[in-house]
């Protein structure tokens, strides 16, 4: 079983779009956006390259094709780019599938007090034309947890320090599923604690967090956060 859950603290200029949600063959996917405010109009332009985007994620598509679409469609907009993690995890294959374009390093907190950081290998979709964007196959590991933040989360650093810093607060080696499962009431108490007062105002702050439940390892699908 795959448990997940996420939020975002929304800022001044809305800028991030997130979702999680079990693609067509059953694999879970992650998919974070990040598409600068000043690109007008901001809303529907962002809404459109999330919407594009999830559609061909649903339909389990390779991740070069899927970043190619959506290269394709900030093509008509010069000057915007996105930044974009895609995290799509297969209990059936015991594989998961990281890209990172532009954004802070994915950090997969396993037992034994040991966390693994995914920095970008890649900028920012659309920034320069012709760009590869690579994606990184890893193991399934079960009883780890899944940190996926936006810029505004570290405050605005693309710096795999940042995050680091940010699981040894959270203590997500030890706390990874009992956080995944709270409420996002807890969730949030968490995670605004760790903003800063010179936080990245322009910027939104989102968090996604997915865990690989070993007391679970045997019953399929995804189980999100409880409310309230």
């Amino acid at each position: 079983m795959l448990r997940a859950s996420g939020e975002t603290i929304e800022g001044p200029w809305p800028c991030d779009s997130f979702d999680v949600f079990v693609d067509e063959v059953g694999d879970l996917v992650v998919l974070l956006m990040d598409v600068p405010a000043s690109a007008e109009p901001a809303d529907s332009f962002a809404a459109s390259l999330m919407r594009e985007t999830r559609g061909a994620l649903y339909t389990h598509q390779p991740l070069h094709a899927v970043v190619n679409a959506l290269e394709m469609q900030l093509a008509a907009r010069p000057g915007v780019e996105a930044g974009l993690i895609i995290l799509r995890v297969s209990q059936r294959d015991a594989k998961v599938e990281v890209l990172n374009a532009g954004m802070p390093a994915l950090a997969n907190a396993g037992p034994g007090d040991h966390v693994t950081l995914q920095a970008a290998l890649s900028g920012p979709v659309g920034r320069r034309v012709g760009e590869v964007h690579p994606y990184e196959l890893l193991p399934l590991a079960w009883g780890s947890t899944w940190l996926v933040v936006s810029d505004g989360m570290v405050n605005g650093s693309l710096e795999p320090e940042s995050v680091s810093a940010m699981c040894a607060k959270l203590a997500l080696c030890e706390r990874g599923l009992s956080l995944t499962t709270a409420s996002a009431d807890e969730q949030y108490d968490a995670f605004q604690g760790l903003l800063t007062a010179a936080r990245f105002v322009r910027d939104d702050a989102t968090f996604v967090l997915v865990s690989a439940d070993p007391g679970a390892r045997f019953r399929s699908g995804i189980e999100p956060a409880t409310s309230g």
